[in-house]
């Protein structure tokens, strides 16, 4: 494979799924404003936190009861899978964040507002800044804030994009971190990736174990003429066959050498060369078959509430359980011994994922007019905060 056609196979992947995310997008947003009455994917289900936040409810909440691999959960498992086989193949490959920050250098390089920031490097990135960013997110998620750093979250604001202006006044911290990744990346390729990513630094991590390695041939004197261009500023050393776990895998120098043809970066599995296109193959494979697969083995996502639903006195009534960021307060109104409306008074949870929820749930209990409903994939905290809520309002009008 010649190197122009190694690099735009990386590009027609990026562009793809680029479209397919826009698609999924929009859709999702004509269906929550009930113009559609069908989704691809919830953006609930993009969320790669998914995983950590079911561990985090597992290890904190005495009540949590798990209720099977949503796509969220599977989402995270899948990017954390694919990076022990196969180093940081989602960053490089996958990550809609990194296609927007290849498109501001793309931009950058064409328009020539300015040349790439060159950083002095040995070899691998020296500010890990993201690692303790990293830790930081987890411990505070863990202390019960985690409502409060989604607020920050540039990939929250990248799913939401096509509601800035509606969303502008609950989400602008992230639309303007989402700004600032673009701009910086223009001056310094993939600069949230090397730098801030909390998801690329849990995937280095785990890229450290694995199985699949970027190396050198033995005749090689580490020139890292290959590397003039990699994007996350990467070397090789002279001590080492092999580069730093920092690599986002966009083999961009898995070419031959432009000093010698014998020699050349290649990838290994098992001490096995694997050319690109297998190496995309597998990854591509793992990841669709996990994130998709694995919901499909394990689901339990419905309510089983305390409350059996009989003859309801008639009136108005207000109940409020905890949800993801804070308390959900409902109101709900019996006629008839039924009910007919359920309204949220108040809420504090994270636009963007609550969204579905809050349509779907009330609509579901009045149909059915009982509190077995599903919850909505990838916002179980939510669903079951607001189902919690009516719940505490019906028995009062028992």
């Amino acid at each position: 494979m010649k190197k122009s056609e190694s690099k735009s196979l990386r590009q027609r992947v990026q562009l793809f799924l680029a479209l397919a995310l826009i698609i999924i997008i929009i859709l999702y947003n004509l269906y929550i404003n009930e113009i559609l009455d069908f989704k691809i994917l919830s953006i609930a289900d993009l969320n790669p936190y998914g995983g950590w936040n079911a561990l985090r409810e597992y290890v904190t909440d005495s009540s949590y009861e798990f209720e099977g691999i949503n796509k969220s959960i599977a989402l995270t498992i899948a990017i954390l899978a694919i990076s022990v086989l196969g180093g940081r193949f989602f960053c490089g490959w996958l990550c809609p964040l990194g296609a927007i920050q290849d498109l501001g250098a793309w931009l950058s390089s064409k328009i020539k507002i300015s040349k790439h920031v060159k950083i002095n490097k040995k070899g691998h990135n020296p500010f890990f800044i993201k690692y303790p960013i990293l830790l930081s997110l987890l411990l505070i998620s863990i202390l019960g804030y985690g409502a409060v750093i989604a607020e920050l979250s540039p990939w929250r604001a990248l799913l939401n994009l096509p509601r800035l202006f509606s969303a502008w006044a609950e989400m602008k911290i992230g639309f303007i971190i989402l700004a600032f990744v673009f701009l910086a990346s223009m001056l310094l390729p993939r600069f949230f990736c090397r730098y801030l990513c909390p998801l690329g630094a849990a995937q280095s991590l785990f890229s450290s174990l694995s199985l699949t390695s970027l190396k050198h041939s033995k005749t090689c004197h580490s020139c890292n003429k290959c590397l003039e261009e990699c994007p996350a500023g990467l070397k090789f050393l002279k001590e080492s066959d092999s580069i730093s776990p920092e690599c986002i895998r966009c083999l961009n120098c898995v070419e031959q050498c432009k000093i010698r043809n014998e020699s050349r970066a290649y990838l290994s599995l098992f001490n096995k060369k694997v050319s690109k296109i297998s190496y995309f193959a597998l990854m591509s494979i793992l990841f669709v078959v996990l994130w998709i697969g694995m919901p499909k083995l394990w689901v339990r996502n419905s309510y089983d509430g305390n409350i059996i639903l009989g003859t309801l006195k008639d009136g108005a009534y207000q109940g409020e359980a905890k949800g993801f960021a804070g308390k959900i307060i409902t109101e709900i109104i019996v006629e008839d011994g039924k009910i007919i409306e359920i309204e949220i008074i108040d809420h504090h949870e994270s636009k963007g994922w609550y969204d579905e929820a809050f349509m779907v749930i009330p609509k579901e209990i009045i149909k059915k007019q009982r509190l077995q409903v599903d919850a909505v994939s990838g916002a179980t905290k939510t669903s079951k905060g607001l189902l919690k809520s009516v719940e505490s309002a019906l028995k009062k009008a028992k």
